[in-house]
């Protein structure tokens, strides 16, 4: 079985595309895929963008990637 972990990172735009800003966060939790993108659906946040130059990503990454 494969495992994923939940990662959120943070993004900022350049002008012209956006660019990994090198932060992130990862939760401790393992999951399946599917139990990974249920948790990072956007039916479960509320987002709050007040700056069009940064935004958050909320992905699922395999264990080991």
């Amino acid at each position: 079985m494969k495992i994923f972990l939940v990662v959120i990172s943070m993004w900022g735009s350049n002008g012209s595309e956006w660019v990994y800003m090198g932060n992130q966060y990862v939760m401790k939790e393992l999951f399946t895929l599917k139990q990974c993108e249920k948790i990072i659906s956007s039916d479960n946040w509320k987002k709050h963008e007040t700056n069009e130059y940064y935004k958050i990503q909320l992905e699922c990454k395999k264990k080991g990637d």
